[in-house]
C-alpha cells in the first residue's frame, strides 16, 4: 500500500510539474506558473484599475487567452479590461471626431491648419486604440472606432476631391507652398502636371517678383517645359523688346535671369546664327594645329558651316546677330623636361617544370600502397585448427579487413588525381627590358579672329582674342604589353595617345564671354553695309594669314616641276603604291598595287582624293589601267628605239609611304627577266636602274627627262645587293597600251 501511495504522489509531481512548465513556456514571460497564470496577472491589473498595462499582458499572453477565451472567469475579466480602456480613451476620441464631424469644408486658407491639426488628432486618436491588441480581437472591438476612421477617410476624400479648385484660387504668387498648406498630403509632381492650366494662368499674371517666388517654392515640382516658361516671363519683363532691345541690355536681362536660379531656353525674340570659318588652307598648312570651340552657355539657335554656304543658309539670313569665328593660328609646342630608361620586365615565354602538386600525389599514393601492406601482414591466422581461435581471430580480422578496404579506395582515389594532374606545368619566362619615361610641358596657344554682326541694327563688330592652356605630361615609351606591371606603369604615366589627344581637343571660348565683349565696345561697332562685305573682310584676312604662313614655310615650288601633277598616289586594301596618267582620266600603274580589286582610291599632287575602276591588266607584264573620276596632266613617252646606257632617269613615287619623292640613278643596262608575278610564259623586258626604287615606288613612272621611259617595278632586296632594280621597258608599255585602245602620248 505504501507503495502504491508513493507512485501516486510521484505521478501527481510530475503532472504538477508539466502543467508549470506548460505555464510557463506559453507566458513567454518568467513569473508564470501553474499556480501563478497570465490571468491572475491581468486580474491583479484590473483590481489596481491599470488597464493599459493589462492590455499589455493581453498582448503579450495572446496565445494563453486565446487558449482559456471559454472560460467565464477569463472572458469577465477581458470585458472589464475592455470597459475600463474604454472609459479612458472615449473622452479623447468622442472629442476628436465631433470636430471632424462639425469641421465646415472648403474652408478659407487661413483655416487650412486648425483642419490640418483636428484631422490629425483623429488619426492618432484612432491610431492609439487601434494599436490595442484587446480591441482587434472580434469579441471586444469597440464600434467607435469604426465609427471615427469612416469620418476621417470620408473628410480626406472630400479635401482631396476639391484640392483642383482650391489650387486655383489659391494666392501661389506670394503665399507659402500650397502643398505644404494644405490639409491632405497629395502627389505633388504629378498634381502640378495636371494643373497646367491653372499653374499657366498665374504665370501669366505674375510681375518679376512673383515669378522668382513661384521658381523658388515650386521649381523642383515643375517640368523643363514649365521651368523654361518661368524664365522666359522674366526675361520678357526685363527686356520687354528683345527684337529691338541692343545687346548690351539682352545681356544684362540674360544674366539677371541666370543670378535668379533661372535657365533660358531660348531668348525670345532674338535669332542667333554662329558660323566657323577658318581657312581650310591654314588648315592643311599646318598652320591650325588644334581647333578651338565655342561653349554655346547662350540660349541661342547656332548653326555651323563653312564661309560661302553660312552666308546663304536661311538660317543666317534670318538671323537678327550672327557670330562668325575665324581661327588665326593656333600652335602646339611640346617642352621635354626630362627623359630617362626605367628598368622592368616582360613576359618573354614559358618553360616546362615539373609539377610540385604531381609529386605529393606520388608520395601520397606511395604511403597508401605501404599502409596496404602493412594491413596486409597485420591479418591473424584463422586456420589454426582451434575453431574457438579462427573465430576470434576472424573478428580481430575485421576491423584489419576495413583497413585494408580503405586503403585500396584511397589508392584508387589518387591514381584518378594522378592521372587528370600534368607532370610538368608551364612556368612564365620574364626578360628585363627598359622603357623610356618622358616629362613634358604641352603648350597651346591660339589667336582667334571673330565678328559679331548685328542685321537688326546694321553694325558689326571685330576683334582678335589670344587662347591658351598647358598640361603637364609624364608619358611612358615602348611599354611593353606583356609587362606583368603593366597596370601599376600605366597608372603613373600616360600613353603618347593621351598626350595627342589632349593636342586635339579644342580650347572653348564661351559664348556669353564675347557677347560681353561686344557689348562693351558696342562704340567701336563699324557701320554694315551687307554680309558679301563682311565676306571680302574675311577672306582679305585668310589670305593675309596665308601668305604669311607660306612665308615663315621651308619648302620647294610645288608648280616648278610638271611631272609631278602626272603622278598619283594609288591606295589599295592592304597598302598603296603608284600610279602616272596616260591619257587626262586613264592612270597606268603595276597588277600588283591593285590586284583583283575593282576600285581604288588615289591622292593627287594638288592634295586632292579621287577614285577609280580597274577595267584592265596584265598579270604577266605586271601592269594594270584604271578609269579615273578627277583628270590629270598625261605623261609623254620616249619612243626611240635605242636609248644610252648610263643616262641619268629619275623615279617619281611613295618610297616606305613618303609621299611624292624624286629618286635619281643611271641606266645600268636592257635586259629581259622573267616577271616577278610567277606567271609562266615569254620573259619581259625591263630597263635595269640603280636609281632607288622601294615599296611605295610600284607604278610609278621613270623618267629621261621630261619622258617616261619605263614603269618601276621592282628590285632586289638591299640585303642580296645594291642598285639592281628593274622597270618595265616603254616598249612592253606600248604593247599593254595598244591592245587595250589608249590613245598615249609619244615623243616626236
Amino acid at each position: 500500500m505504501g507503495k502504491r501511495r508513493s507512485d501516486l504522489l510521484c505521478l501527481l509531481l510530475v503532472v504538477l510539474l508539466l502543467s508549470a512548465c506548460q505555464a510557463s513556456m506559453s507566458g513567454k514571460t518568467e513569473g508564470y506558473s501553474f499556480f501563478h497564470t497570465p490571468g491572475d496577472h491581468v486580474g491583479e491589473l484590473v483590481a489596481d484599475r491599470d488597464y493599459a498595462q493589462a492590455a499589455t499582458v493581453y498582448d503579450r499572453q495572446a496565445d494563453w487567452f486565446a487558449q482559456n477565451l471559454d472560460n467565464p472567469d477569463i472572458r469577465h475579466l477581458l470585458d472589464q479590461v475592455a470597459a475600463g480602456l474604454k472609459a479612458e480613451r472615449a473622452p479623447e476620441l468622442e472629442s476628436a471626431l465631433s470636430r471632424v464631424r462639425e469641421m465646415e469644408w472648403p474652408t478659407a486658407p487661413g483655416n487650412w491648419n486648425r483642419v490640418k491639426v483636428d484631422l490629425a488628432a483623429l488619426q492618432t486618436a484612432v491610431g492609439d486604440v487601434s494599436g490595442i491588441g484587446l480591441f482587434r480581437n472580434p469579441t471586444f472591438a469597440w464600434p467607435l472606432v469604426g465609427e471615427a476612421q469612416k469620418s476621417l477617410d470620408e473628410k480626406r476624400e472630400a479635401i482631396l476631391a476639391s484640392a483642383p479648385a482650391e489650387f486655383a484660387q489659391y494666392p501661389v504668387q506670394t503665399a507659402e507652398s500650397f502643398f505644404s498648406a494644405y490639409p491632405a498630403e497629395l502627389p505633388d509632381r504629378a498634381f502640378m502636371a495636371e494643373q497646367a492650366d491653372a499653374w499657366t494662368k498665374a504665370v501669366a499674371a505674375a510681375d518679376g517678383p512673383a515669378l522668382l517666388h513661384l521658381n523658388k517654392v515650386y521649381g523642383p515640382l515643375l517640368s523643363e517645359e514649365e521651368k523654361s516658361r518661368l524664365a522666359r516671363s522674366y526675361f520678357t519683363i526685363r527686356c520687354p523688346a528683345a527684337g529691338k532691345a541692343d545687346m548690351k541690355t539682352i545681356m544684362a536681362a540674360m544674366a539677371e535671369v541666370g543670378e535668379n536660379g533661372l535657365e533660358l531656353a531660348s531668348v525670345p525674340g532674338v535669332k542667333i546664327a554662329f558660323l566657323e570659318g577658318t581657312s581650310q588652307v591654314l588648315r592643311d598648312k599646318g598652320v591650325i594645329e588644334f581647333p578651338v570651340g565655342v561653349d554655346m552657355d547662350l540660349p541661342f539657335e547656332a548653326v555651323n558651316g563653312d564661309l560661302k554656304k553660312g552666308f546663304e543658309s536661311k538660317a543666317v539670313r534670318e538671323a537678327d546677330i550672327v557670330i562668325l569665328f575665324n581661327l588665326a593660328s593656333t600652335r602646339i609646342d611640346r617642352r621635354v623636361d626630362t627623359s630617362n630608361y626605367v628598368k622592368s620586365t616582360y613576359l618573354a615565354g614559358y618553360q616546362k617544370v615539373p609539377n610540385p602538386e604531381w609529386d605529393v600525389l606520388q608520395v601520397e599514393l606511395q604511403q597508401a600502397n605501404t599502409e596496404v601492406l602493412t594491413a596486409t601482414t597485420e591479418k591473424l591466422n584463422t586456420n589454426t585448427g582451434d575453431p574457438w581461435v579462427n573465430l576470434g581471430n576472424a573478428i580481430a580480422n575485421i576491423g584489419t579487413e576495413s583497413k585494408i578496404d580503405e586503403a585500396k579506395d584511397k589508392i584508387e582515389e589518387l591514381k584518378q588525381k594522378v592521372r587528370e594532374t600534368p607532370r610538368y606545368i608551364d612556368e612564365p619566362v620574364y626578360e628585363p627590358y627598359r622603357y623610356q619615361r618622358v616629362e613634358m610641358e604641352v603648350l597651346k596657344a591660339g589667336s582667334v579672329q571673330y565678328y559679331i554682326i548685328d542685321q537688326r541694327k546694321k553694325r558689326y563688330y571685330t576683334d582678335f582674342f589670344d587662347v591658351s592652356a598647358k598640361e603637364f605630361f609624364t608619358v611612358a615609351y615602348n611599354l611593353s604589353d606583356q609587362d606583368p606591371d603593366l597596370e601599376k606603369h600605366t597608372s603613373v604615366n600616360v600613353t603618347e595617345e593621351m598626350v595627342d589627344a589632349y593636342e586635339k581637343e579644342p580650347i572653348t571660348v564661351k559664348l556669353s564671354e564675347l557677347l560681353d565683349q561686344y557689348a562693351a565696345n558696342k562704340v567701336k561697332a563699324r557701320k554694315l553695309t551687307s554680309l558679301n562685305a563682311i565676306r571680302k573682310d574675311v577672306i582679305k584676312n585668310r589670305n593675309v594669314a596665308v601668305a604669311s604662313a607660306e612665308k615663315q614655310e621651308y619648302g620647294f615650288d610645288r608648280r616648278d616641276d610638271k611631272r609631278f601633277e602626272s603622278v598619283v598616289r594609288v591606295n589599295n586594301s592592304s597598302g598603296f603604291g603608284t600610279g602616272f596618267y596616260v591619257t587626262d582620266d586613264v592612270v597606268l600603274t603595276n597588277y600588283h598595287v591593285v590586284e583583283e580589286q575593282k576600285f581604288v582610291e588615289m591622292k593627287k599632287w594638288d592634295k586632292t582624293e579621287t577614285f577609280g575602276k580597274v577595267f584592265a591588266k596584265d598579270v604577266r607584264l605586271d601592269l594594270a589601267l584604271v578609269k579615273v573620276q578627277d583628270r590629270g596632266a598625261p605623261v609623254c613617252f620616249y619612243s626611240s628605239r635605242t636609248i644610252k646606257i648610263g643616262e641619268t632617269v629619275e623615279a617619281i613615287g611613295h618610297p616606305k609611304g613618303n609621299d611624292f619623292t624624286l629618286t635619281r640613278g643611271v641606266i645600268s643596262t636592257i635586259r629581259e627577266h622573267t616577271t616577278i608575278t610567277g606567271v609562266k610564259g615569254k620573259p619581259v623586258l625591263f630597263i635595269q636602274t640603280d636609281t632607288p626604287i622601294n615599296c611605295g615606288n610600284s607604278g610609278g613612272p621613270l623618267f629621261y627627262g621630261d619622258k617616261v621611259v619605263g614603269v618601276n617595278d621592282w628590285g632586289f632586296s638591299k640585303q642580296i645587293a645594291e642598285g639592281l632594280n628593274f622597270s618595265i621597258h616603254y616598249s612592253e608599255v606600248f604593247k599593254f597600251l595598244d591592245d587595250n585602245g589608249i590613245a598615249y602620248r609619244k615623243d616626236k
